[in-house]
Formats: structure tokens, sequence, C-alpha cells
């Protein structure tokens, strides 16, 4: 059973907007401080989105989906990992770093679009 729609939570539609905003407009050279390990907007934006992603599935579903959305990842990101080593010579973290994190953000932002798309079918 849903909850009910309060006001408080259009904050959680509102504030990704706002972070990606204040990232992009105000701490976009702050990314590329660290040379062998740079950050990127998805990066940054994981924390909120498993915040998000709890918040969600705790309003829909009344439980959180956390430990099976972290389960679905490391296992994506293992068989990524496996394809990625059959291909290469010598492995090294710093190669694999960007790669990992653009499959973790991408399937953190498929499960937040989801949730968001069901909270609103659910709703109305």
């Amino acid at each position: 059973m849903t909850n009910e729609f309060v006001l408080s939570e259009l904050l959680l539609y509102i504030v990704p907007v706002i972070i990606i905003f204040v990232v992009q407009k105000y701490l976009k050279s702050y990314l590329k401080f660290f040379d062998k390990y740079p950050l990127n907007l998805a990066i940054l934006l994981l924390p909120l989105w498993l915040t998000l992603i709890h918040l969600f599935s705790k309003l829909i579903f009344g439980f959180s989906l956390i430990p099976f959305i972290l389960f679905i990842t490391a296992f994506a990101l293992g068989l990524q990992l496996y394809d990625y080593i059959r291909r290469i010579d010598m492995f090294t973290f710093q190669e694999y770093y960007m790669p990992a994190s653009q499959l973790i953000s991408k399937m953190f932002s498929a499960f937040l679009v989801g949730l968001v798309l069901l909270r609103v079918y659910t709703y109305f």
C-alpha cells in the first residue's frame, strides 16, 4: 500500500534538479581536481540516487529496495569486469574506474526513473 502524497514529497522531485544545476554552474572546475580519478556529475549524484531510491521504495512498497538494487548492480559489475578482463592484457583499476562508474550511474538512474514513474502511477 502506498503512502499518501504530502507536500514535502515535492522535495524528492526538486532536489536532484537543484543539485545538478549547482554542480554544473559553480562546481564544474573542481571535478577535474584528481588527475588519475576524475569526477563527473554522475559519480557525484550516486549518493543522492541511493537516498532517493530508498525514499521512493519506502513510499511505494513500505520497505527499502537498496539490498536488491545493490545485488543486481554488483552482479552487472561482475559481468562487465569479466568481459573487460578478457579483452585486455593487464588490469589496472585506473582504467576500469570510468566504465564501472558509468555502469553504476546508468543502473541507479534506471532504477530511480522506474521508481518515480511507479510512484506517479500508483498515486494517480
